[in-house]
């Protein structure tokens, strides 16, 4: 009962309390550079683990009290500098320019919806790597993700079961059963979801186009929802120093969004009014994919000394993928005044290779080399039909039918040398590349025939003083290439009064990253870690958006090389206890944007931004942990405008139930209503506010059962999933 008494004081007293921490959140994982090269330093905070390596961090994937109900992009909130836009993407120090690695393995999916598929119950740990070495792909700006699923080590059968739901219709469950049997495992596995947002919007939009100026005012809703079926079979042998690993993957996911809005559109000609109607708009995008993926990876331990060949493959194909638009306007009568339909049918494959030699020189030395190739192939056909008032029908408008086929290979060569001396872990490496980047039309369209050569060098540095406490330094130059998405040159929809449209003459972006770290232990657990950053992108790749000069009152979002950009940051985590009961994270980051335009329609802009969290995490009895977060997101800059800071406060409760056994978790996002998404665009023919408020309430319920689990232990951590906002920037 004191111990209650104790924590509800706390809670009444920070609530209204004004001197709370902003924040995204972190926990005792945070962001922080680098430090040992061959022995690992383990830090641990009430069973919660961080290790760090010569060139990345390692989270513990149980750190987190809400892990049974989340997913990756869950435990990833607990990092400095992790943002959540309104659509459950994922930005790092500003950019969602990152690559996402399954067991070492580039994910089936991509980016944030690579994350959102894997259940954060089956995750061991993630590894954060913001400054790769030459060894890796040099694509993504800030890094690479790599998510290490739990694999159990007991003979046996053992697996982990995992379902949740929520209050605006979110759910996801998950399977995963390993058999292992002297020197053999196998394992298979089943996640499906459905991670749903819905969101309030509103938006005041006026566009300029010679002489028709036209005002809309937009009111409604906006939701999006993202699914995944995906199955998975495996095989893994360990037999005298060989390792062979075989892996099939299949399923089905879709990408799908939203809106039903009421307008008000108001269109003036040389100040002379002609047109004050209303108008219900609804609009829908989805993008349905039917994919497979085999690995097969071969390890050959030759030595005592530790000399090592490995070969590694990935051969992924999407046999059928739809992607489709649709937008429908109706007068205030219910008579349809416009409407488009798109469709996209695609496939695509793309297969990666890499055979990698590694030499024990001496003992705490290695040098590394290898050989990789990644291609990627696609072919579809774009299509698209108008609403005929006159027909009073929809209409193929053949004249902009784009058939069209790309590929693009890379072949890569690299070396490495790593090496400790005493105190000091040294890395450095250097990696040539040749890309070669095809794309075919027909004659209504632009195609692409590039070939390049690069060459990306990295180093690393790392000194580990008394107490082991930590000095490191990182640096790595790498490259952002466009997706076949943005290439396509033909437009697309978002809504009847939003396109959008790719640019195949597009150029990669180049980016220098460096960054700082410092690591110090206190007594009684206490540690803090501070990481400053910088990073320099060349040839920043932006959608401008401006008024479609064919069409009054709508706009069109066109991809550019709007610039070049700098980033100077720092983020710190404190851990600490405060009691025996209680253990608070503190931690946020303090980062200064610079946006330098070249692109006309873009202007210079800045922003000094930050994000900082307080989370406190109680242990209300032997089973049972309680946590609440506190958060804010500060400001962001785009090239045509700003994004307002918000704040959030998150609620969780999770028990422990049938020894360690079965978990049962309870989460209530943003509980006091404070998220709210603002933004203004400004250009000389556009000026736009957007305002998005997430539907409430968000409470998510979480069950998960392990078995044959011996020996695993739970840990406590950051709990926050954020703010998700739909519709945003629409």
């Amino acid at each position: 009962m004191k111990r209650a008494l104790h924590i509800s004081l706390f809670l009444t007293a920070f609530i209204s309390s004004a001197s709370f921490s902003y924040a995204q959140q972190t926990d005792t994982t945070s962001v922080f550079s680098v430090v040992e090269v061959l022995d690992e330093a383990v830090a641990t905070a009430e069973k919660s683990k961080v290790v760090y390596r010569l060139d990345r961090q390692k989270l513990s994937g149980s750190a987190s009290i809400s892990a049974e109900g989340g997913s990756a992009v869950d435990v990833l909130r607990s990092i400095p500098s992790v943002q959540v836009d309104s659509e459950g993407g994922v930005t790092f120090r500003g950019s969602s320019g990152f690559l996402v690695y399954v067991d070492g393995h580039q994910s089936v999916l991509e980016g944030t919806q690579a994350l959102q598929q894997i259940s954060a119950a089956v995750i061991e740990d993630i590894e954060i790597i913001t400054t790769p070495s030459a060894r890796y792909k040099t694509d993504g700006d800030v890094g690479i993700i790599n998510i290490i699923t739990k694999k159990k080590d007991e003979t046996g059968v053992s697996g982990i079961f995992n379902a949740s739901g929520s209050t605006i219709g979110s759910w996801n469950g998950d399977a995963l059963v390993n058999f292992r049997k002297g020197a053999s495992r196998w394992y298979a596995g089943l996640s499906a979801s459905q991670a749903k947002r819905r969101s309030d919007f509103s938006q005041d939009r006026t566009t300029i186009v010679g002489d028709y100026v036209t005002n809309s005012i937009s009111d409604g809703e906006r939701f999006g929802c993202n699914s995944s079926y995906i199955a998975k079979l495996g095989y893994e042998l360990n037999l005298a120093g060989h390792r062979i690993l075989i892996e099939a993957q299949s399923g089905v996911t879709e990408v799908a969004r939203g809106g039903d809005l009421a307008y008000n559109e108001r269109r003036t000609v040389a100040e002379e009014l002609i047109n004050d109607a209303m108008y219900d708009s609804y609009d829908r995008y989805s993008n349905e994919k039917r994919l497979g993926q085999i690995v097969a990876d071969y390890d050959w331990k030759i030595n005592e000394r530790g000399d090592n060949l490995s070969f590694r493959s990935r051969f992924r194909y999407d046999w059928y993928a739809l992607e489709y638009t649709e937008s429908n306007m109706f007068d205030a009568a219910g008579a349809r005044y416009e409407g488009t339909r798109g469709y996209e049918d695609e496939a695509h494959w793309d297969i990666d290779a890499a055979l990698n030699y590694d030499l024990h020189y001496r003992e705490t030395g290695k040098a590394e080399f290898g050989y990789q190739l990644t291609s990627y192939s696609e072919f579809g056909d774009y299509s698209i039909k108008y609403w005929n008032r006159e027909a009073e029908d929809f209409q193929w408008q053949d004249h902009l039918a784009a058939p069209f086929w790309y590929r693009r290979q890379l072949h890569s060569l690299y070396a490495m040398v790593t090496d400790r001396f005493g105190p000091v872990s040294v890395e450095a490496g250097l990696r040539g590349e040749h890309t070669n980047d095809k794309m075919h039309f027909d004659e209504t369209y632009v195609s692409r025939d590039i070939k390049r050569w690069n060459l990306f060098p990295s180093a690393h540095l790392s000194y580990e003083a008394p107490g082991r406490n930590i000095i490191s330094a990182g640096y790595s130059y790498r490259v952002a290439r466009p997706g076949i998405w943005e290439l396509e040159p033909y437009i697309t929809y978002e809504d009847y009064y939003t396109k959008k449209t790719g640019n195949p003459d597009i150029r990669p972006e180049y980016i220098h990253s460096a960054e700082v770290g410092y690591r110090k232990h206190f007594k009684g657990g206490n540690t803090l870690s501070v990481t400053g950053f910088y990073r320099h992108r060349k040839d920043v790749r932006e959608r401008i958006r401006t008024a479609y000069v064919l069409e009054p009152g709508v706009t069109l979002d066109s991809l550019v090389n709007a610039g070049n950009d700098r980033t100077w940051g720092l983020e710190a985590n404190a851990v600490l206890k405060p009691a025996r009961w209680w253990n608070m994270t503190l931690g946020g980051s303090l980062f200064d944007y610079r946006f330098f335009s070249s692109y006309e329609g873009c202007s210079d802009n800045s922003v000094l931004s930050y994000t900082a969290s307080m989370i406190n995490t109680f242990n209300v009895g032997k089973t049972t942990r309680m946590q609440f977060d506190a958060n804010v997101v500060g400001p962001r800059v785009l090239s045509q405008g700003r994004e307002e800071a918000y704040c959030y406060f998150d609620f969780a409760l999770r028990q422990q139930i049938l020894g360690n056994r079965l978990h049962a978790s309870l989460v209530a996002h943003d509980i006091f209503r404070t998220a709210k998404y603002y933004s203004t665009r400004v250009s000389p023919t556009l000026i736009s506010t957007t305002h998005v408020r997430p539907k409430y309430p968000h409470i998510v319920l979480s069950l998960t059962w392990t078995f044959n689990a011996a020996g695993h232990k739970e840990s406590s951590g950051a709990v926050s999933s954020g703010a998700m906002f739909e519709g945003k920037d629409f």
